[in-house]
């Protein structure tokens, strides 16, 4: 592999503005991926690979690029294209500083990118048994609108690797995201005539106090192994227009991160339990962002075969969880096998100093190639042991 070749493609992809328009505090010139897609045509088109793009809305496109053989079993490498927005100091120029490349983007999600990119260059090159496929996604950082447009509509991969930052370690087993917003209604009169109003943010307050306490709740109970314990957040109170008016709505938004098996169903019913002695009324208005937990079982052959890569490498080779969710939830929901592997520390992703570490740019590349090139590979590699 070639590290300077590495180095610059990244420094491409950082140079490019990809920022998910849904941050909408950011300038206007450096939201969205349609130039991140023109580049990666362009560069298909340079290195001889296949690639497609799917429009998912208007100028939100996906890329998917492959090589290999066609009538092979298909793993599927997917990473994002769009970026957080802050506020770091030249945040589209790459630095080196040290053993480390800082820029946004660099650890979340174009290095990862750019290690699939240059693992599919070199396998490009040679014969594999795989379809290799390469989808660079839109829309991760908000609604993952992206990866729910691809999977299973316009590709059903035998087996996925999510490629986000997991210090190249292999993540089985992440939690879910589902936000909620709920609202509480007063009724409005002026400061002075307290009496006659009812304050919703006081209704809020107490719902807020109560969801605290449940939270702690669910930090005592540990039922998943690699992910310990159902959290929950409230993020976002939002009521009132002037202090001298007793205000008549306010909205809680609220943050749930879910263990395996939880769906929106039970993730209301954990909101209710919460809320149950609380004397205000209120009502859940809004449901958005439902991600499921992610929970593939280690003992696959697609999890063994990396393992043995990582082992031989010297590398943490045992199975992970992650408090977070990623792109994995959508093919994991059709029954896809699918892990989350790549390079980088997410510690340092939608920060001012996000960075990712030379070394692992060019080791996730080396560790795919040789994932691919290691065996004949069947459909039945990807299926877990009872199959």
């Amino acid at each position: 592999m070639d590290a300077n070749y590495a180095q610059e493609l990244l420094r491409k992809l950082v140079a490019i503005p990809s920022v998910n328009p849904g941050f909408t505090h950011a300038p206007a010139d450096t939201v969205g991926e349609e130039q991140m897609a023109e580049f990666l045509l362009r560069w298909a088109e340079d290195n001889g690979i296949f690639a497609q793009r799917f429009e998912v809305a208007k100028g939100r496109p996906c890329i998917l690029l492959e090589t290999g053989s066609k009538d092979g079993a298909a793993l599927l490498l997917s990473a994002h294209m769009d970026t957080v927005w802050t506020e770091m100091e030249q945040p589209f120029t790459l630095q080196e500083k040290g053993n480390y490349l800082c820029g946004l983007g660099a650890v979340d999600d174009k290095g990862s990118l750019v290690s699939a990119l240059c693992a599919l260059r070199v396998l490009n090159q040679i014969n594999i048994s795989l379809r290799f496929l390469v989808l660079a996604t839109c829309d991760e950082e908000f609604g993952m609108q992206g990866i729910r447009h691809m999977i299973p509509e316009h590709i059903r991969p035998d087996g996925v690797i999510i490629s986000e930052a997991t210090n190249l370690k292999i993540v089985t087993a992440h939690k879910g995201c589902n936000r909620l917003v709920i609202q509480t209604k007063g009724k409005r009169v002026h400061s002075s005539l307290v009496p006659a109003g009812e304050n919703a943010i006081y209704k809020a307050a107490e719902l807020a106090t109560a969801l605290k306490a449940y939270s702690a709740e669910l930090l005592c109970d540990h039922r998943h192994p690699l992910l310990g314990s159902n959290t929950l957040n409230v993020g976002v109170i939002q009521g009132g227009t002037q202090a001298n008016v007793v205000p008549d709505n306010c909205t809680i938004t609220l943050d749930f991160r879910s263990l395996p098996g939880e769906t929106p169903e039970s993730i209301r019913a954990h909101v209710h339990k919460a809320l149950a002695n609380c004397e205000a009324d209120y009502d859940i208005i809004e449901e958005d962002y439902d991600a499921r937990a992610l929970d593939t079982a280690p003992d696959i052959p697609m999890v063994r075969y990396l393992q043995k890569i990582l082992s031989a490498s010297g590398l943490d080779a045992e199975p992970h969880g992650a408090p977070y969710t990623t792109e994995a939830f959508r093919p994991a929901e059709f029954g896809i096998p699918t892990i989350v592997f790549g390079p980088g520390d997410v510690a340092v992703a939608h920060a001012i100093n996000e960075r990712i570490a030379k070394e692992q740019l060019l080791q996730a590349s080396e560790l795919l190639i040789r994932l691919v090139t290691s065996r004949n590979w069947q459909k039945s590699d990807f299926m877990t042991e009872s199959k």
